[in-house]
């Protein structure tokens, strides 16, 4: 499988004038066209259920004890509004699958593609070559101006990814103790990883390839767009409204 996208990558980098660039850019561009059905499913599932989600609390608050209405009655709201939870978060589960697999597949292809030969000029970068430096008193590698972008950048797609809490949510939580909500305890692991992934990126970005980085890079500027279009500026709406971007 690896061996069929090298070709048809090394194929598309003849088209482009064999320019190993302008041939990872438009492969990053394209996975993210195909895959925008997925991705959009998803985060309007996502969305659904969040909108859903003080109604499905309450009725499991009115009906607590009483499974079979509970579960009668949540289905009800689900019918209202056209959702099959289990359909939908199937799709949302094999769009995520296929999506991985295809990313690890181009990751892997493009790793050889590089070390094939062709020519890896690009701008101001060598991209068989990491995007990093060396200061003499410093012992490790720093990050390059492509890699520092990309982690920058997926910290804002990641923050986008997440619900807006608003302030009222905020007072609720501080002024009473509940039972843990999955969907809570989800939101606050995507806040963490928010943090956590451009770390990881800046850690791999010093080793890795800069085509590799770059392909990231495109890949991360149109999921943006593609999240933006979809849902807004979401978990980033309280920044924005700070320095005046969004009301």
């Amino acid at each position: 499988m690896i061996d069929i996208f090298v070709h048809l990558l090394l194929g598309v980098n003849k088209i482009l004038f064999n320019n190993l660039g302008l041939t990872i850019i438009f492969i990053g561009a394209l996975s993210r066209v195909i895959f925008y059905p997925f991705m959009a499913h998803s985060m309007r599932y996502s969305q659904v259920m969040r909108d859903l989600k003080p109604r499905l609390d309450e009725a499991k608050k009115k009906y607590k004890g009483d499974v079979r209405k509970m579960s009668e009655e949540q289905n009800r709201i689900f019918r209202e509004v056209g959702v099959n939870p289990a359909a939908g978060g199937a799709i949302s589960c094999l769009g995520l699958i296929v999506q991985f697999a295809v990313f690890f597949l181009l990751f892997q292809s493009l790793t050889k593609v590089i070390a094939s030969g062709v020519e890896t000029r690009f701008l101001i970068w060598d991209l068989a070559k990491p995007d990093s430096f060396r200061i003499q008193s410093i012992p490790t590698s720093l990050p390059g101006f492509l890699v520092l972008l990309t982690a920058f950048l997926t910290f804002i797609q990641s923050k986008m990814m997440m619900p807006v809490v608003s302030p009222q949510t905020k007072i609720n939580k501080g002024k009473a103790k509940k039972e843990p909500d999955f969907s809570e305890t989800l939101t606050a692991s995507q806040g963490t990883f928010a943090y956590f992934i451009p770390f990881l990126i800046i850690f791999w970005g010093i080793n890795l390839a800069a085509g590799l980085t770059i392909y990231w890079l495109v890949s991360t500027v149109f999921g943006i767009i593609q999240q933006y279009y979809i849902s807004g500026v979401g978990g980033l709406k309280p920044w924005a409204q700070k320095i005046k971007l969004v009301k």
